[in-house]
């Protein structure tokens, strides 16, 4: 939805303090953005045969992607168009031929045609099913990742805009890359778009994360606009653009890692931020996606799909170290952590403290944004992103 796609010269704040800790602007963005853009709903591979589906939550919006009998993926809301009852079990599955409400088994194709009305001719007699199908949405698939909007009709080529041309870094199909069975899930007490500024905000990786990504200054690194989304990279080495700090490729090198094999060469980013919740963070090492679902103006839940070599997967030893691990709830809290965020040495772990601290600042009336850092590599795309939550939801 950007109409500008150049990167502002001068980086300026943009939404107001009300944007991050109100409900009513809250509510807004659920109604005004996001249900009219993307989230990320799943991979492709997981609904590869007739009757597969997978559920994904947009905003307010519960949605579901199944495969049909012709081998076409749609996405529909996850509601019954009888009472609305909530259509197929949340997660992964496999409907068969058709979908059954379990409340009182109407019946509707993979195509999304309601097919049957128990006792339709005593109870519905003038009843039309071809005006009752399934609410229809929007699904789009890119590099074997599938997104949904709840908006039917939308168009995915013009949502993702120029980033097919830029150079993708991974093959999920990769024999090499696999999987981690543990879904990371982050339950953050800040606003979604909190979390998202710090991912994209080139100033501070030099100073945050002096002893976990070691930089790169602010003029060596650069993110770049793709319409609403933004690509970064270091450009710590001349002429190249580069995916990870020269910082993190001198450690990895001394732990004797190799390379994925097809990830070796430079050319491809770091970090696509996907507009408006979705983070693909990239190495010549891994693969990982940072799905955010706001769940309240001050909190966001974070989950985290990974990966990597079998033999560093089994090295990285599992939930249990990741630093706020929560057992109880198998979710990662900073209530949980043991030692001080900045001595973890884990730079998600000195993310997520910053994040809130910053919820926490808002809270304040006193709280205000002075100067910002101009440039590309610096706090610029904080400006860009701002936009383009400024184009859904516009002043009043």
């Amino acid at each position: 939805m950007t109409l500008d796609c150049s990167m502002p010269e001068h980086a300026t704040q943009i939404l107001p303090r009300e944007a991050y800790t109100s409900q009513e602007w809250f509510d807004r963005e659920m109604k005004e953005l996001f249900a009219k853009t993307w989230g990320f709903a799943g991979l492709a591979k997981d609904v590869a045969n007739p009757g597969d589906y997978m559920t994904a939550q947009v905003g307010t919006f519960t949605l579901f992607v199944i495969r049909g009998s012709d081998g076409e993926l749609r996405a529909f809301h996850n509601i019954c168009r009888h009472r609305g009852t909530e259509l197929v079990d949340r997660g992964c599955g496999n409907k068969g031929k058709t979908i059954v409400c379990p409340y009182h088994r109407w019946t509707f194709g993979l195509d999304g045609a309601l097919r049957g009305v128990p006792d339709q001719k005593a109870l519905f007699p003038d009843f039309d099913k071809k005006e009752n199908g399934l609410h229809p949405a929007s699904v789009g698939e890119f590099k074997g990742l599938v997104f949904v909007s709840p908006e039917p009709d939308l168009s995915f080529d013009a949502y993702l805009s120029t980033i097919p041309e830029v150079v993708w870094p991974h093959d999920l199909n990769n024999p090499e890359l696999v999987q981690a069975q543990e879904k990371i899930v982050y339950e953050m007490e800040c606003n979604w778009k909190v979390f998202f500024e710090n991912a994209i905000d080139g100033y501070h990786l030099l100073y945050l994360h002096e002893h976990t990504l070691g930089g790169p200054h602010p003029e060596k690194n650069v993110w770049e606009p793709h319409g609403d989304h933004q690509v970064w990279y270091s450009t710590e080495q001349e002429n190249i653009k580069s995916r990870i700090p020269q910082y993190v490729a001198q450690q990895l090198q001394k732990m004797r890692l190799k390379p994925l094999v097809h990830a070796g060469e430079h050319g491809y980013g770091g970090v696509y931020a996907m507009f408006p919740t979705t983070l693909v963070v990239t190495s010549p090492y891994s693969f990982s996606l940072s799905i955010m679902h706001p769940t309240g103006p001050n909190t966001t839940r974070l989950e985290v799909l990974s990966w990597m070599p079998k033999a560093r997967l089994k090295a990285m030893g599992g939930l249990k170290h990741v630093p706020g691990y929560d057992k109880t709830t198998g979710t990662i809290k900073s209530s949980h952590w043991k030692v001080h965020p900045l001595e973890t040495g884990d730079f998600q772990t000195e993310d997520v403290y910053v994040a809130e601290k910053m919820q926490r600042s808002l809270q304040s009336p006193k709280y205000s944004v002075g100067q910002l850092a101009s440039g590309p590599g610096a706090e610029s795309p904080l400006t860009y992103f701002q936009q383009c939550v400024r184009n859904y939801v516009p002043e009043e």
